[in-house]
Formats: structure tokens, sequence, C-alpha cells
């Protein structure tokens, strides 16, 4: 076997562990209310009353409680003319049993301590990978070397945590520091030259195990939230903080987080590696006009609590729950390999929310005077924005350019 085959295979069974290691119920979430962590589809709770609302009662298959039967038995005389007869009777009593403090049989603590290690192991490892050249391009400097191995570090420390812990923490927190820490990791490595085609497919591969073990909660499920939040329907919670994070950074540093820590727009790079004929004769903004329409519908529906985005079976596809949805989304990939990033690009009402202050953000791809116009960069583009004077509001900073660039120094991410 060799070592791609070995690879493809682990990151089978990883994906496939973690997607079944969630139990998934039908009951759908009052969205943004108690302490759900999943607006939208339920993966924690179950639905008791057949309401179709989430109850807040754990499943069958956590930790929150039990209950089991317990027989008593009770011994009484019958007094019997001459005869003294003792009849015993045995009666069922439900008592409610406390279970440990969560199903793997690990302490919150533990779990935090496993994690570390976790972290330090995994950037250790890849530091020194990066600082060896063994990944492809060029030797990065110390501090982005560093910033590149934090950031699958974290991944690695976030992914072993939750799943060793009792997930009673709302995955959405976890979430939520991968967006905003990740974001600054990847701009700070882009900003030090770290950053090779290589490394971005590597940092998708992070990003899409992310997805399948945090059931990617927040792309685009915190959308509805966000909504509620603007009309004072919803209260600000750990993924809702993230996403305005994200976008605040967004300012900054560009579509880093569409771009590599997105489960959703992650998956898409993938896929569009697949050695097929690619369509580019779409034109973007043809895509990015109907993305437009789907993100004022999608505030519409938001008002009423309905996520449109719902339909694109992205919850499905992450907890691998065989179902329309996840055949709807598995097309999707399927399109993604022809067209690039479909969804990020035509559907996904974040795209267009990101897409506004990465018009105007302070770090992106430059062209400096030592570029000589041989123009490679913008046959590579995949998503057409390479262009001398082309807004980056839809780069995805995959690498293609950077890569194919024929003089050092002359496509640079800077101010």
């Amino acid at each position: 076997m060799t070592s791609r085959e070995s690879i493809r295979k682990g990151l089978g069974v990883l994906i496939g562990a973690a997607g079944l290691a969630y139990p998934v119920c039908a009951a759908v979430c009052p969205r943004g209310k108690g302490d759900c962590p999943y607006p939208g589809k339920c993966f924690l709770y179950t639905d008791m009353d057949t309401n179709s609302i989430c109850d807040y009662t754990r499943s069958s298959t956590s930790s929150s409680g039990s209950s089991s039967s317990v027989a008593v038995q009770t011994t009484s005389a019958t007094p019997t003319p001459g005869v003294t007869t003792a009849t015993t009777t045995t009666t069922t009593t439900s008592v409610p049993v406390s279970p440990g403090p969560n199903t793997l049989g690990l302490l919150p603590f533990s779990a935090l301590l496993a994690g570390v290690l976790a972290f330090i192991v995994a950037t250790a490892v890849l530091f020194i990978g990066l600082r060896s050249g063994r990944f492809g391009g060029r030797t990065p400097g110390p501090g982005p070397a560093l910033a590149l191995s934090s950031f699958f570090g974290l991944g690695a420390a976030e992914i072993v945590t939750y799943l060793l812990m009792d997930q009673n923490t709302s995955a959405s927190l976890f979430a939520a520091v991968y967006l905003l820490a990740g974001t600054v990791l990847t701009a700070y490595a882009w900003r030090g030259g770290a950053l090779s085609r290589t490394i971005v497919l590597g940092l998708a591969v992070m990003s899409v195990l992310f997805g399948f073990v945090f059931l990617a909660p927040l792309m685009p499920i915190e959308f509805v939230g966000l909504v509620g939040l603007v009309t004072g329907t919803q209260t600000l919670t750990p993924g809702i903080i993230g996403i305005l994070g994200g976008i605040g950074l967004a300012l900054i540093t560009g579509r880093t987080f569409c771009g590599h820590i997105c489960p959703v727009g992650s998956i898409q790079e993938l896929a569009y590696t697949v050695p097929v004929k690619k369509i580019t004769s779409l034109q973007g903004r043809y895509l990015e006009i109907l993305r437009g329409v789907i993100a004022v519908a999608s505030v519409v529906a938001g008002m009423f609590l309905v996520s449109i985005m719902e339909y694109t079976g992205v919850y499905d596809f992450f907890s691998l729950t065989l179902s329309t949805g996840f055949l709807v989304f598995a097309g999707l990939l399927i399109i993604s390999a022809f067209i690039y990033r479909p969804v990020c690009r035509g559907l996904c009402p974040f795209g267009l929310i990101f897409s506004i202050p990465s018009h105007f953000s302070r770090y992106r791809l430059r062209r400096t005077g030592s570029c000589i116009t041989c123009k490679k960069c913008e046959k590579v583009c995949p998503a057409q924005v390479a262009g001398r004077d082309a807004s980056r509001r839809e780069c995805y900073l995959c690498g293609r350019c950077s890569d194919v660039c024929p003089v050092e120094g002359a496509l640079v991410y800077s101010a």
C-alpha cells in the first residue's frame, strides 16, 4: 500500500469515526433559545414528546442522566386462622441513576490536558517539518512557520478535547475559537510568505476534518441567529460572536476565513482539485448576482426562523446522515469539481457578507513593481480576480497565483 493510499484510508476512518460519534435526532431546536448549541437540527438532544421541538433531554447515548429499574422485595405476613403464611411481593421501582461526568470516563480536566499535549506535539512536529522544507515551497521563517504549525496544533487540540469531553460544551464555542485564532494565524503566515499551494490544501484538509467532528456548526448554520440578532429576537451566542469577529477581521485579512477556515469552503477547494475539465466560462458576476438574491431571501426567511441554507444539506452531510440533504450536498460537491466554489460564490449568504469588508481589506495579494505582466496568475485564478485592477473581494487565497509567479516578490500578501 502506498503512503498516499494509507493517508486516504486513515482520513476516511477518522472522518467516519467522528461522524458516528454523535447521536442525530430529527428534532428541531428552537433557534437560539436555551442552551441549544445548534440552531437548526439538533444533534445532542432528543424530542421526547414528539412535537418536533428539541426538549433539551439528552439522547440515550449521551450523559445527562438515565434511570434504572430496581426490583424491591417486600415481605408481609397474612394472618390466616391457625396458619401463619409469609407472602413475598416484588415491586419494580424506577430509580434515577446519575452517571459519571462523561460517557468516555474522562474528566474535563483530563480531556483538556490531552488537548494541550496534542497541541504541543502537533505544533512541534509540523514546525520541524516546515523549517526543514519537507512540505514544499520556500522554507518559511520561524515566526510564520510557528503560526502555521499552531494552526494545525489548534485544530488537533480542539478535536481531541471535544471528543474526550462529555460534549456538554457547545461546539460553537470551539468553532468560534478556531475561526478567530485560525484567521489571525493564517493571515500572519501569508504575510510571512509561508503559504504554498501544498500547504493551502493541508489547511483545507484540517478544516474539513474539523467540520466533520463539530458538524460544521458555524457555516452556514448561524445565519438565522445573525438575522435574529439584528431584529432583536436573538441574544449573543459564541457562534455569533465568532462570526461577527470574523467579519471584522476580514477588513484586515481579506477572505482568510472563507479560504482556509470554513469547512464548507474547504471541502469545495479539495473537490476542485479533481482532474476534470473545468467550466470557466461562467462569469463570477452572475454567481454574485445569484448569491445576492439568495442572501435577500435568506434574510426574509430568517425573520421567520427558517434557514434556506439548510436545504443545501450541509447539516446532513457533515453528520454523515444518509438522507436527501446528504445527496443534495454531495451533488454540490460534484459540481464543485467543475466550477470553483459554487456554494461560496453563488449560494452562501455569508459569502456576500464577507465579500464586502474584503473589498476594502488592508491586507491582500498585491502586485509589486517587480511584476513583469506575464499574466500567468490571471490564467490560473479559478475565481478570475487576479487582474491588476480586479477587486480581491472574491479572492479565496488558494495559492495558485503565488505558486506560478515566475518572479520572486512580484506578488505578495501585504498592506
